[in-house]
């Protein structure tokens, strides 16, 4: 979150806070992005402040980069300025240097552990079904968790 490059500080903020799924990064259009909220497909996300600060400092960096460009995506490029088709997510985790799904992944854990295993809570925060929200949940009090977390302390 914290590289100078305002494409990877944006893409790490939207997942480290906000665990956006990797093709909805992919599929974003500019427009979806309004009022200090992300719209996506099933739910209305409130953007974090420091998410907002770099979505706005990447913006300002597209329209000097591609200013006349078509492309009606979020992110882009210079293989698809010229073009109306999305990112990959090949190119997401090469701009992060790592998985973007494990960012997410591990978003969605702290959530869990911070919440006690509160389901609800993650389906409405990151859009997940029950079973999805359950899965995060089973770490929860995990055995192997909770020992390893009691020798850090």
């Amino acid at each position: 979150m914290h590289s100078p490059d305002p494409t990877t500080a944006t893409l790490a903020g939207l997942l480290a806070f906000h665990a956006i799924r990797i093709y909805q990064l992919c599929t974003l259009h500019l427009t979806d992005a309004r009022d200090g909220r992300l719209w996506l497909d099933d739910h209305v996300v409130p953007l974090a402040e420091p998410v907002r600060q770099r979505l706005s400092a990447y913006l300002d960096y597209r329209q000097q980069r591609w200013p006349h460009t078509a492309n009606p995506h979020l992110f882009i490029h210079y293989r698809n300025a010229t073009t109306t088709r999305p990112v990959t997510p090949w190119w997401i985790n090469k701009r992060l240097g790592i998985s973007a799904q494990s960012i997410r992944q591990d978003r969605i854990l702290d959530e869990a552990h911070a919440t006690g295993g509160d389901v609800r809570q993650l389906c409405d925060l990151f859009g997940l079904s029950i079973a999805g929200a359950y899965r995060y949940t089973t770490t929860v009090d995990h055995p192997g968790i909770a020992r390893w977390a009691s020798t850090t302390d």
